[in-house]
């Protein structure tokens, strides 16, 4: 007789029909995460556990699971004031994001970007741009021990942390749709250190903070430009914090319904030129300065936008040229 598998009980539970079907609990979302993390899974058992999830959409207790179980795998002491996840790439305007990112390392602030190293064509990732600027991309877990004072910003691409979640972010050219691991990467972070979180779906926001409440991490979550976390200055931008746990709201106004001289496509030298004063545009400096006023509301643990605003603006005024390592 054919012995039981350890997750046929936790596929069970996603796929007895209409009526008796139900959410995992977080612990029995830690355990699955975990199992199939350890590569104790059949294909057939990840394809139904991530497709019965999307079609029901993940609770904040599945999204804590899943994310508990990821958190696991960052090493101790790591060096950061700020997790900043990339996953969906861009398809419209450059990443800004980046250059926000870039001013609040000149402001005295760690960061570290996790990402996919792509999974959906037609669209530019994070990884290519901290390539092009020649900032340190982690190729061992080791190298997120460089985070420092001198180094102050990093690239860790989520295959790094385990070689299958970067697989598992490739479904979706298999089984036609996004699963949720595409959530769930948006949601990890080492313990004690904030993280921003850039969403397609305004709803989703409160999915995301709830889970955050029952890791007890700190969390920042925007309708974000492409799903990153940036700022779209032609939309009223509202985040929803879970900060010292403590649920809030920060409202930034549109700059305008639209704005003249919004870039039309994605290349990386529109951030050259953007940062070294060559070129200026009203849509870009209002994205790069309110996406990092968020992000440092994040870093600061408080919603103080206006002051976070004023603090970002005066270092936009005053930031240095890229070193030879970022040009």
């Amino acid at each position: 007789m054919t012995s039981q598998h350890t997750l046929a009980d936790y596929v069970r539970i996603l796929a007895r029909g209409k009526n008796a079907s139900r959410s995992m609990t977080h612990e029995e979302a830690l355990f699955t995460m975990r199992t199939m993390l350890a590569g104790d899974y059949e294909p057939e058992q990840l394809g139904a556990i991530f497709m019965l999830m999307r079609v029901k959409e993940e609770s904040p207790e599945e999204l804590a699971g899943f994310a508990a179980a990821i958190n696991e795998l960052w090493p101790a002491d790591i060096a950061a004031d700020l997790i900043w996840p990339s996953y969906a790439g861009k398809r419209r305007q450059p990443f800004w994001c980046f250059l926000s990112a870039l001013l609040l390392t000149q402001m005295g602030y760690r960061i570290l970007f996790h990402g996919t190293e792509s999974h959906t064509a037609g669209r530019l990732y994070s990884v290519e741009v901290f390539a092009h600027f020649n900032v340190p991309i982690a190729t061992t877990m080791a190298d997120l021990s460089s985070l420092s004072a001198t180094s102050p910003l990093l690239y860790l691409p989520c295959a790094v942390l385990n070689p299958q979640l970067q697989r598992w972010l490739s479904l979706k050219s298999i089984l036609g749709v996004r699963s949720p691991i595409n959530t769930v990467m948006k949601t990890i972070a080492p313990p004690g250190i904030p993280s921003v979180q850039g969403v397609f779906h305004p709803n989703y926001a409160f999915t995301h903070t709830d889970a955050a409440r029952l890791n007890q991490t700190d969390a920042m979550v925007i309708k974000g430009e492409g799903g990153e976390f940036e700022v779209n200055p032609e939309r009223d931008c509202i985040a929803r914090t879970l900060l010292n746990g403590i649920a809030g709201e920060i409202r930034i106004p549109k700059l305008a319904s639209h704005i003249d001289d919004k870039p039309q496509e994605i290349s990386i030298h529109w951030l050259e030129q953007i940062w070294s004063g060559e070129t200026q545009n009203t849509y870009a400096t209002a994205a790069i300065i309110q996406t990092a006023a968020l992000a440092l509301c994040a870093i600061e643990k408080n919603n103080d936008i206006e002051a976070s605003l004023q603090r970002c603006s005066e270092a936009w005024n005053n930031r240095l040229p890229l070193t030879t390592e970022l040009k």
